[in-house]
């Protein structure tokens, strides 16, 4: 994993910044020419508001965050059954109003997670 550094307005600090993979499709070319920024600094003051580095909700780069895997246990994991794809899943809370679902990969609102009955 390639990182690179840059000042963030919003922390007040240097970060660590680095670049999702491009997604392979069996060979086929992408529609981009390469991955997106991904914060491996983001914290709990960056869900709220607009990401300095991205120009984005705070929340898409907690997304991008969990989707690559870079820094898999960041979050706490609650049981639950994903709005999603309906399946029983472990959901990284990524905020207190969003999380990520394990399984199928999509950010929904907590609010709208069911419970596991038992």
């Amino acid at each position: 994993m390639e990182t690179r550094e840059a000042y963030c307005t919003r922390c007040g600090r240097t970060v660590r910044l680095t670049e999702a993979r491009a997604p392979t499709l069996h060979g086929q070319a992408t529609l981009q020419d390469g991955g997106e920024l991904i914060c491996l600094d983001y914290g709990d003051a960056c869900c709220d508001g607009q990401c300095s580095v991205s120009g984005r909700p705070g929340i898409v780069m907690a997304y991008r965050l969990a989707v690559s895997h870079e820094e898999d246990g960041r979050w706490p994991r609650i049981e639950g059954i994903c709005p999603a794809c309906g399946s029983e899943a472990e959901l990284e809370r990524l905020s207190e109003a969003h999380v990520f679902c394990t399984l199928c990969e999509t950010t929904s609102f907590l609010n709208q997670v069911g419970r596991i009955e038992g």
